[in-house]
């Protein structure tokens, strides 16, 4: 059963006044508007609600029972408008959701995590992976804030804006003999390479790039993840061509050195996204301008 909330409203201000008239003018209704819904409340409740006496409506013991839920709801539901409208991050309850490409979690969520739930203590903050293919639909639902990716192409109903620039690196165990010296497209191609994409079959993005450029090279081991990747190359002679900012924090984590792609790509932008929808809304504007603000120097 459907109920429509203003009915609510109504009740509480002829429970409160308790005058038809009255209540009318509190609302800024005409009295046939409040006389109209009542009656759709005593339909509703199956119960008078209000009985004339005089000129006053005096509330049925039914309508006594329920005026002090009634009271509660419309608060809380002011409440929460009041909230979403000022949205205060150190008392505020919501739940958000960020989506971050696999091959950019490791990198990007500890730059902004713990500054959010330090600021934000009673939020409730979760990653997620989404399809490219679906990234529009899902934040045009609501169902994930803000995402995090490449650049892609979307409408005009997603607002975007570049977070980073990264570019291509060559990755390889320590003393990896083919970086002695400088590293040469020869001398690259030369070697034995590792994978890392979360795709289950066609190009990586390196290859892609490569291929455009009519060069080829030696695939022998497609993986998952960036961190399995690197864990392989740091015990044999293959290579991995892998984002700079990836490959930085996992020279901090295994034996790897790393040298620059031996040709030159397009870069790599990472973009945040959010639908225009919210734009405006003062919880994504928040949880946005927190994740810029991460990526920059000395944050």
């Amino acid at each position: 059963m459907k109920m429509d909330l203003n009915l609510f409203v109504v009740f509480e201000a002829i429970y409160c006044e308790g005058n038809i008239s009255k209540a009318a003018s509190a609302l800024n209704l005409s009295q046939p508007a409040v006389s109209h819904s009542l009656a759709k409340l005593r339909a509703q409740f199956d119960d008078k609600l209000f009985i004339r006496q005089g000129n006053q409506m005096k509330p049925t013991a039914l309508a006594k029972n329920v005026i002090g839920d009634v009271r509660e709801a419309l608060h809380q539901l002011q409440s929460s408008v009041y909230q979403a409208q000022k949205f205060e991050p150190s008392t505020s309850r919501k739940y958000c959701t960020v989506s971050l490409h696999g091959s950019l979690e490791a990198s990007y969520l500890p730059l902004f995590a713990e500054q959010l739930l330090t600021e934000s203590p009673n939020m409730n903050f979760t990653s997620k992976r989404v399809r490219r293919s679906e990234l529009e639909n899902k934040l045009a639902s609501g169902d994930i804030d803000i995402a995090i990716d490449i650049l892609l192409p979307v409408s005009s109903n997603v607002v975007h804006q570049q977070l980073t620039k990264d570019k291509l690196v060559v990755v390889a165990r320590q003393n990896h003999p083919i970086f002695t010296g400088k590293l040469d497209l020869q001398r690259y191609l030369s070697q034995t390479h590792v994978v890392a994409s979360t795709r289950t079959s066609g190009p990586s993005l390196e290859d892609y790039e490569l291929g455009r450029l009519g060069i080829q090279r030696k695939v022998a081991l497609r993986c998952q993840h960036l961190l399995s990747a690197c864990r392989v190359i740091a015990n044999n002679d293959m290579l991995l061509t892998i984002p700079e900012k990836s490959a930085k924090m996992y020279r901090e984590l295994l034996p790897i050195s790393i040298a620059p792609l031996p040709i030159e790509l397009p870069p790599l932008d990472v973009h945040i996204y959010w639908h225009s929808n919210v734009d405006q809304d003062p919880a994504n504007t928040w949880l946005r301008n927190k994740v810029i603000a991460a990526q920059q120097p000395n944050s």
